[in-house]
C-alpha cells in the first residue's frame, strides 16, 4: 500500500467581515512547523480591491492561484462555506479538510433577505452597524482583534460577501463524495454555527469533531492554542 502523502502547503480562509489577519497565530504555528501557508484576503477585504460576485466565482478565481499539488484547505464560518465550493469544483486538489464554525446548512429564506438587506444597509450607511453587531457577538478581547479587520473591508466587499452567502447552495452533496481526511472544529460557546451543526458536517464526511473548551464562534481567536494543537496534530 502507497503511504499517504500528507500536504506541504496549507490554505487558510477567513470569516466574515474579517481579513487574513485573523490566522496570524495559526500562521506562525504552522510555519514553525515546516509548513507552507497561504493566506490570501478575500476581495473587498484585508486591503483587497474589488467584491465577490458569488462563492462559485471566488473559488474559481482561487483555484488559478494554488499549487499543482494537493494542498489542505481550512475554512472558518464563511471561509468554510468556501472550502466547499473549492470541493464542489476541484476535489482533487486537496489532499486535507478542516471546516471550523461553519455550516453545510444553506440559508433558510429569511435569513437570506436579512443578509441582503444588511447588504443594501452598508452601502447606504457604512460599516458603523457591522461593528456594533461584532462587539455584541464576541468577547472584548476577540473584539479587539476583529474590529481592525473590519474598519478596513469596504463596504463593497462586505456587501459582495453577504449576497454571496445568501446565495450559497446547501453543501452536504459536496461531503458526500469526500475522500480524503476531514476534520470538523467547532467552538464550545459558538452559538452562529452551533455545535449540532459541526456534528453534521462530521457525519456528512466522515470526519472527526473536535469541540474547542470555551471557544465561540470564532474558534481560532477565543482560544487559539487549543485550536492550533488540533490543527496541527491533524495535519501531522
Amino acid at each position: 500500500m502507497t503511504p499517504e502523502r500528507r500536504p506541504r502547503t496549507v490554505l487558510l480562509l477567513h470569516a466574515y467581515p474579517l481579513s487574513a489577519d485573523m490566522w496570524r497565530d495559526q500562521r506562525a504555528a504552522l510555519e514553525e512547523a515546516g509548513l507552507a501557508v497561504l493566506t490570501p484576503s478575500l476581495p473587498g477585504f484585508g486591503g483587497e480591491e474589488g467584491a465577490m460576485g458569488s462563492l462559485a466565482d471566488a473559488a474559481r478565481d482561487l483555484l488559478g492561484t494554488l499549487p499543482g499539488e494537493p494542498i489542505a484547505a481550512v475554512g472558518l464560518s464563511m471561509g468554510g462555506y468556501l472550502v466547499l465550493e473549492l470541493l464542489r469544483q476541484a476535489p482533487e486538489r486537496f489532499a486535507r479538510v478542516v471546516l471550523a464554525d461553519t455550516t453545510l446548512r444553506a440559508d433558510p429564506p429569511e435569513k437570506a433577505r436579512d443578509r441582503r438587506e444588511q447588504a443594501d444597509r452598508v452601502l447606504a450607511e457604512g460599516k458603523g452597524f457591522i461593528i456594533e453587531a461584532a462587539e455584541k457577538e464576541h468577547s472584548p478581547a476577540t473584539f479587539q482583534r476583529v474590529r481592525p479587520m473590519i474598519e478596513v473591508a469596504t463596504p463593497e466587499g462586505i456587501a459582495g460577501a453577504l449576497r454571496a452567502m445568501a446565495n450559497r447552495p446547501e453543501g452536504r452533496d459536496v461531503l458526500r463524495e469526500l475522500n480524503i481526511p476531514l476534520l470538523v472544529l467547532v467552538g464550545e460557546r459558538d452559538e452562529i454555527t452551533p455545535p449540532e451543526f459541526a456534528r453534521e458536517i462530521a457525519d456528512a464526511g466522515r470526519g472527526t469533531l473536535r469541540v474547542i473548551p470555551g471557544a465561540a464562534h470564532l474558534s481560532n481567536l477565543d482560544a487559539p492554542g487549543a485550536f492550533n494543537a488540533a490543527l496541527l496534530d491533524f495535519l501531522r
